[in-house]
């Protein structure tokens, strides 16, 4: 037969485990009443030491704020007070923190926000040519050359600040010297209009259906869409589509009406569409070069101020490409 092997372990001796066995069993002598005694003595000790350790931490707990009291201090004399020695070494200056700015992440962040737009300083140059008043229309067309520092020949604009936000129209610039865009058609008719104008297209009800299918794109087939009343309800069906692009037909605008050769004419011979701005009510439009004369420039001014109307008109200035506006009386036109 096999042997069985007994682990005996004496958690309170410091002698290693012994190896025994059935047939020679070793084992250290127990010692219990050692141990038991030695046990009393440390419970004993406890008991002993408690009032002692009740007593130290009572003490400690008086101690502590007078502690903590002259470290505050101390760290507050050494924070109030900072000092700098002189270059020659020998004597030293000692200053008050409040003279030194702080500086903290939070101040940082704040500046940062409250940073205004930073302009160059040949923009600042001719903002200092431009005086807070009302500039007649020949006085600004006669100072915006000198706030040009551009090496280019600039665009002039105008920016109008208008009573209504959905403002739109187009206007035909006597002096206007780019050149005139091609415009594209759309129009839903019952009978096909009698007109010299090219890049029209002659839509009916099926044309509805190739709009929402992707057949015809509005801004790579067609620029304006012109429709009769009675086609109005139809085109409902797709208002997401001309919608967004603003080709969808408006009776403010002119196109929804039933004399199309009238629109047409009137359209192609207009160089220039304009609308106000879908965030805020003011137009933005550019009226000629800065190479051309102030005449030319005033006269295609007073074209788009009257293509809007002076009753819609809050104010207006004009500005070059790059530099500072300039306010415009619309009256003096």
């Amino acid at each position: 037969m096999g042997t069985t092997r007994i682990k005996v372990i004496d958690l309170s001796s410091s002698q290693k485990e012994i190896k025994t066995s059935r047939k020679h069993a070793r084992l250290a002598p127990p010692a219990e009443d050692e141990v038991r005694l030695r046990r009393l003595a440390e419970r004993a000790e406890k008991l002993a030491g408690v009032p002692k350790l009740e007593k130290e931490e009572k003490e400690k707990r008086h101690q502590k704020p007078q502690a903590t009291d002259e470290r505050l201090a101390s760290s507050a004399a050494d924070e109030n007070l900072v000092v700098t020695e002189h270059a020659e070494g020998d004597a030293e200056n000692i200053e008050p923190e409040s003279a030194i700015p702080a500086k903290s992440p939070l101040s940082k962040v704040a500046g940062k926000k409250k940073s205004a737009r930073r302009r160059g300083s040949n923009y600042e140059k001719a903002k200092m040519l431009v005086e807070d008043k009302l500039y007649s229309a020949q006085e600004a067309f006669e100072l915006l050359p000198k706030t040009s520092f551009v090496k280019f020949d600039p665009s002039v604009e105008i920016h109008v600040a208008v009573s209504e936000k959905s403002i739109r129209g187009a206007v035909s610039f006597p002096y206007f010297t780019d050149e005139k865009k091609v415009k594209r058609y759309l129009v839903f008719a019952d009978k096909k209009p009698q007109t010299d104008v090219k890049n029209v297209i002659f839509a009916n009800e099926k044309t509805i259906e190739d709009l929402e299918s992707g057949k015809l794109k509005p801004g790579k087939d067609f620029d304006t869409v012109v429709a009769g009343p009675k086609f109005m309800p139809s085109l409902t069906k797709v208002a997401k589509i001309l919608g967004p692009r603003g080709m969808m037909p408006n009776p403010k605008n002119g196109t929804v009406t039933d004399n199309f050769e009238k629109f047409l004419q009137d359209s192609a011979s207009a160089s220039t569409q304009f609308k106000s701005d879908p965030s805020s009510p003011v137009v933005h439009i550019k009226i000629g070069k800065l190479s051309q004369k102030p005449e030319e420039l005033s006269q295609n001014m007073k074209a788009i101020i009257l293509a809007i109307g002076h009753s819609k008109i809050k104010k207006a200035q004009i500005t070059s490409t790059m530099g500072p506006a300039i306010r415009v009386d619309t009256a003096s036109l």
